[in-house]
């Protein structure tokens, strides 16, 4: 059980994850949406017969939208959170993200209008899905820290399922309700999420920084559920006060500093980038956003319950993830995550090719595609967010995460416009692309991502500034720890010795002062 001055942080951040369920909830909606016979006849083409279609022109701009305002909201959001503070900028791309929603909801025959709002329902998705892991960061325990960041993740997947249930629950309704009602459902997490930062007290390091001192005491005092005048919060206010110390010599962060290459920033950077990078391109977004298609590409009768079956197995191989990247630590997850998700590939695109429209084929292929996604779920998902969160000096981490989370969506932009088109192309051959893709993102994960389980965020720092390889990074805590042991035994040693050179020479000049008196 989490002690008592950890209970009220953990409650604050698990709550905060809710952002994780809006990633889920608007990148996923358009998979069930588009198969919609109302939501066709109201935004798609009608031909002169009456049939009324989709295209995938249009399916890619509805589903690339939302990763335009995404990466735009997520790379814009560090900058203004660095002026008015975590909690405020949230506040106000959750109600951007609202506006969006509603837009969006109340749309009539207007594909402009769905436009509109999915660029606007990014926008409150990108920030909200940059910031809240920096938030998470500064305010869990680091000991806690991989469980906070992670459930995020675990959001995302509960939002991908929820979405799932209530497209396949609305897909036997025929009028406007079919998909007002899973359009509409988003607003509810968004309000919930609004709520929780309305409780959430501002981010201690942020009121440090602009010299709040009391204010950050009390929200420190807050967010650990203790009183302010506890030697806990003074430890830690004395850590705050020497690094806003250190951070203020250095000047206000920009974000030209966080490709700067001193103490191995630009590297770190790269790292937050690529990490995100590579939980985009296993292609698991693909499975999401066109799951429905691709089902009907392979031949799957029902597809409607393909993809509840995908997104309950996300759910469920969610919750070894988070516990695994705090006990099995982060470079095990990310690397056996990896080579399943590439096996997993590899025999989808190998059955479909070789057997198409064969039942017990069919029946391989959902039994690997979940087997991709279990992985998934339980290692990129989770570690990813992670990762991102973690690697960073606190002076630059909302800039530096907000940059790992716009190239998140950025891969998301263009998986959703380029996918459906090479889908057409190769149809479920697909699959070995994403494979392709693995193969980088494991060799990428085994040079370059250290091991930080564990660590506080100065560790972390101490970690890169050491320059130690990705691939010995597991050792570097215990040789940190034996090598300050050592110090402090040779520190004693001399200073016993110098306590006996001290007390000799003592010793001796008394003998002298003796003999000296003795002689008169």
């Amino acid at each position: 059980m989490a002690p008592r001055s950890s209970k009220k942080a953990l409650t604050l951040c698990l709550f905060q994850s809710l952002a994780g369920v809006l990633f889920g909830w608007s990148n996923s909606e358009g998979s069930g949406l588009f198969n919609m016979d109302s939501y066709q006849r109201r935004f798609g083409v009608c031909d002169a017969s009456g049939v009324c279609t989709l295209g995938t022109t249009r399916q890619s701009a509805i589903t690339g939208l939302l990763s335009v305002g995404a990466t735009i909201g997520a790379v814009g959001s560090g900058s203004i959170a660095d002026r008015f503070g975590l909690r405020l900028t949230c506040l106000i791309f959750i109600f951007i993200y609202l506006i969006g929603a509603a837009i969006e909801t109340s749309a009539m025959n207007t594909y402009g209008q769905i436009c509109v709002a999915r660029l606007l329902t990014g926008l409150g998705v990108g920030a909200t899905s940059g910031l809240v892991p920096v938030f998470q960061a500064e305010a869990a325990p680091p000991r806690f820290r991989g469980l906070v960041t992670g459930s995020f993740q675990l959001c995302v997947t509960l939002g991908i399922w929820g979405v799932a249930m209530t497209n396949w629950g609305m897909s036997s309704y025929a009028g406007d309700v079919s998909w007002r009602v899973p359009v509409g459902l988003q607003m509810a997490w968004a309000v919930l999420l609004l709520v929780g930062f309305v409780l959430s007290p501002e981010s201690p390091r942020f009121l440090a920084k602009k010299g709040k001192w009391d204010h950050c005491r009390k929200n420190l005092a807050n967010l650990r559920g203790l009183p302010m005048d506890h030697p806990d919060i003074e430890t830690e206010m004395e850590e705050v006060r020497a690094a806003t110390i250190k951070d203020q010599e250095q000047g206000d962060a920009r974000y030209l500093e966080c490709f700067s290459t001193k103490d191995r920033i630009l590297w770190r950077t790269m790292i937050g980038i690529f990490v995100q990078i590579g939980q985009q391109i296993t292609g698991i977004n693909f499975f999401f956003s066109y799951g429905v298609q691709f089902a009907q590409t392979a031949g799957i009768d029902n597809s409607y319950i393909f993809q509840i079956i995908l997104a309950s197995v996300n759910v469920l191989f969610s919750f070894p993830g988070i516990l695994a990247v705090d006990r099995a630590g982060r470079r095990p997850v990310l690397l056996i995550g990896g080579a399943l998700m590439f096996t997993g590939q590899i025999v989808v695109g190998s059955v479909s090719k070789a057997y198409p429209d064969d039942k017990i084929a069919g029946d391989v292929l959902i039994a690997f595609t979940c087997l991709f996604v279990a992985s998934f779920a339980s290692s990129w998902g989770p570690v990813a967010w992670v990762v991102c969160g973690e690697t960073f000096p606190i002076r630059l981490s909302s800039l530096c995460v907000t940059l790992g989370t716009g190239a998140n969506w950025l891969f998301n932009l263009i998986i959703a416009f380029a996918a459906p088109q090479i889908q057409a192309i190769i149809g479920t051959g697909i699959t070995f692309v994403w494979a392709g893709c693995l193969a980088l993102s494991f060799t990428f994960a085994y040079f370059c991502i250290p091991e930080t389980k564990g660590m506080s965020i100065e560790e972390v720092d101490a970690l890169y500034l050491s320059h130690t390889p990705a691939w010995k990074s597991g050792s570097f805590k215990e040789s940190q720890a034996s090598s300050q042991k050592l110090a402090y035994e040779k520190a004693y040693a001399r200073s016993t010795h110098r306590e006996g050179q001290e007390g000799k020479s003592s010793q001796q000049t008394s003998a002298r002062t003796s003999a000296e008196g003795a002689m008169v």
